[in-house]
């Protein structure tokens, strides 16, 4: 057996697809890992070690935390590639969203994915973000689609008549995720059981208590909001649901439509960015924030015997699969 191959692998902290992707390299390389979560973190003597110590650098995000890495890299000239599947590379005037939205944010974003080896999408509309917006040449940006693993998938149970959604709450994703839009759904359907699962917590970890307070005093007594749930529980609620509710502005990827998806939940969610993409035929898809066709559709599959939509294996987003793509590009 060859020698295993030394990633560095960068990130600004902790999420579940980052933790993943960290597992996924693990399982065939030797990987040092390096979070840069504030502005002291540039100056660890660990960052510049790391360096010496890999083969190639992978950094999720092209932003702040990305610039140590791009200028160390003037020194050591390794690949370096970095995943842009997200905010880094969107731009969303109307909920004023994104890093490419001009000024100086744009111009170091910019300059990062142009110091990049390989530019790394989620999706194809994610593709054309780092394309169009962050100004990335197309022979440089590979799709490698995000990896969603869900061990509770489907079986034919009984469903309940109820909604469900999942995603933090806080002042970015309120109207990014289109909790706005549950709401308003929630209150045209008052029979039905809406079920938020999610975090109230703002970007530093902190409880959002004015967001809290907001979205209680505008939601329908028909909405749970459940809070945080370990996976298997959450696994549960997939399930057990018949539709799964996302109506996003933005989505790069849509990682929790896919667990429902997988799930066997019936997804009906915004033509927004890479979401009807993502579900391909196995859902709905609504023209961005039209409530009342998204009401219809709801009524329709309540009304069913639904037991468990038509799965989403003709995509893939596997571990196996990006795993793979990983070991080519890396």
């Amino acid at each position: 057996m060859g020698k295993k191959k030394r990633i560095l692998y960068i990130v600004a902290g902790e999420t579940g697809f980052i933790n993943t992707d960290e597992k996924i390299i693990r399982s065939f390389a030797d990987v040092r890992t390096t979070i840069i979560a504030t502005i002291w973190d540039c100056f660890k003597l660990d960052l510049l070690k790391n360096f010496w110590f890999a083969d190639s650098i992978l950094i999720w995000f092209a932003s702040m935390h990305t610039i140590p890495a791009v200028l160390l890299n003037y020194i050591f000239n390794k690949p370096l590639c970095i995943i842009a599947g997200g905010w880094d590379v969107a731009n969303v005037p109307e909920i004023k969203y994104g890093g490419m939205q001009g000024g100086s944010r744009t111009v170091i974003g910019r300059w990062l994915l142009s110091r990049a080896s390989k530019v790394i999408a989620v999706s194809k509309s994610n593709r054309q973000e780092i394309i169009n917006n962050g100004k990335v040449h197309h022979s440089k940006v590979k799709l490698i689609y995000n990896a969603v693993s869900v061990t509770n998938q489907g079986g034919i149970i009984e469903r309940k008549d109820q909604v469900l959604t999942v995603g933090e709450i806080n002042e970015d994703t309120f109207l990014r995720k289109g909790l706005d839009s549950f709401i308003k759904v929630a209150h045209k359907l008052p029979k039905a059981p809406f079920i938020h699962i999610g975090k109230w917590t703002d970007k530093n970890g902190k409880p959002c208590t004015n967001m809290i307070n907001y979205v209680k005093k505008i939601s329908p007594p028909n909405i749970r909001y459940i809070g945080y749930v370990n996976r298997k529980v959450l696994e549960q609620y997939y399930k057990e649901s018949k539709v799964y509710l996302q109506l996003s502005r933005h989505e790069a990827f849509g990682i929790s439509v896919v667990e429902a998806l997988k799930g066997g939940c019936c997804p009906i969610v915004s033509n927004c960015y890479a979401l009807p993409e993502i579900i391909g035929d196995s859902g709905y898809v609504v023209k961005e924030h039209v409530v009342d066709e998204a009401v219809e559709i709801i009524k329709t599959v309540l009304r069913s015997d639904y037991t468990k939509f038509k799965p989403v294996a003709h995509l893939g987003f596997s571990i196996e699969e990006r795993k793979k793509s990983f070991m080519k590009i890396l």
